[in-house]
């Protein structure tokens, strides 16, 4: 009886409380007030479901047992210096930095800004201009926006916090502007999530808390020196662009190609984009010839959408090159590089090209 009465209590609080327990926060209110703490994975990361992601899972290390504290990066010595001036830029997809220093100048700027966090760095190449981190877990006291309605309106009425384990990485990416005096600089967040399945703990890929990532480039932008009222309200003020489709279709040669609804310079920036959110391992680039060399990992039984990677996965190493198919609009060719099964590779071309368009 007394169980009996505990749910009516909640589902008249429910009622209660109506459509409103759904609404999240919008980012233009909590900008600049969300507390961020990270902290070491506890245990080994031994069992893992793999996020559907494109990168080697060897080569790159990843979800490997993440320890160590704070990177002093202030031990060495070196001042470096604050940028005087950083915009905020957006289209239809994502925001994105424009400071006016080089990308040699924003480098050692950005890795700190990653270590001061407590990420370890994972990859860093100046070269292509990406700094990628380790995992690290999240603080546990999540915003009710990420809860979801449901759970945030019982955490309400019990006045209880729900310890999610989540962990984080970031991936930033800087390049050169066309007359090579300012910079382009790109944050990516990725997440994955503890699970129990069959009593087993496992780790998951998990959807993009957008806000977060918002809140992290604001904190970026005050770190390379901006105001941070001035940083919100340039973030608040940037105008979201309308979308336009990104399509694939199949060449003569039987391979995809992904179509642009742009010129090539925009559509291999998108390009890279659209990398950085699956977390792919890109060996090179080239601006110039607008080319980018990758590596992707495909599994033999399941596909591509495959989450649990075991032998059966291998790494193919591709070229993707941005070309002018008409005027404002671009494709994507897919060059194999592995001299692989060729049907075989035509297949994975069109699930590969298909991911990258959902991104859009």
């Amino acid at each position: 009886m007394k169980y009996t009465n505990c749910v009516v209590v909640l589902l008249s609080a429910f009622v209660l409380t109506g459509c409103s327990s759904f609404s999240s926060s919008d980012d233009e209110e909590t900008l600049g007030t969300r507390v961020i703490n990270y902290q070491e994975v506890e245990g080994e990361i031994t069992d893992l479901i793999i996020p559907p992601d494109l990168t080697n899972p060897e080569s790159q290390g990843y979800f490997v047992t993440i320890s160590g504290g704070v990177s002093d990066s202030s031990s060495s010595g070196v001042q470096l210096a604050k940028v005087s001036n950083v915009e905020v830029r957006r289209d239809a997809y994502r925001r994105w930095l424009l400071v006016d220093k080089t990308p040699s100048e924003i480098w050692p700027l950005a890795k700190e800004f990653l270590q001061s966090f407590g990420f370890k760095i994972k990859k860093e190449d100046e070269a292509l201009g990406i700094i990628e981190t380790e995992y690290l877990e999240s603080d546990p006291d999540v915003p009710d926006s990420s809860l979801g309605g449901f759970r945030a309106m019982l955490s309400d009425i019990l006045k209880a916090k729900y310890a999610l384990p989540i962990a984080d990485k970031y991936r930033i990416r800087i390049e050169a502007t066309d007359d090579k005096s300012s910079s382009e600089v790109y944050l990516s967040l990725r997440s994955i999530e503890e699970v129990v399945i069959d009593e087993t703990t496992l780790w998951q890929s998990r959807a993009k808390d957008a806000e977060l990532e918002t809140e992290m480039l604001l904190r970026l932008m005050v770190f390379l020196g901006s105001d941070q009222s001035d940083a919100i309200n340039k973030i608040q003020e940037t105008a979201e662009v309308e979308k336009l489709p990104v399509s694939v279709y199949k060449t003569k040669s039987g391979y995809a190609t992904l179509v642009f609804p742009y010129d090539p310079p925009k559509a291999w920036a998108h390009l890279g984009w659209a990398m950085d959110e699956l977390d792919i391992d890109i060996e090179d680039s080239d601006p110039f010839e607008q080319s980018y060399y990758v590596n992707l990992v495909r599994t033999n039984d399941r596909g591509f959408f495959s989450k649990l990677m075991g032998k059966s996965a291998e790494t193919i190493s591709v070229q993707l090159v941005v070309k002018q198919l008409e005027e404002g609009h671009s494709q994507v060719v897919f060059n194999d590089l592995s001299e692989e099964n060729e049907q075989k590779t035509i297949d994975f071309s069109f699930i590969f090209f298909k991911e990258l368009a959902d991104q859009f």
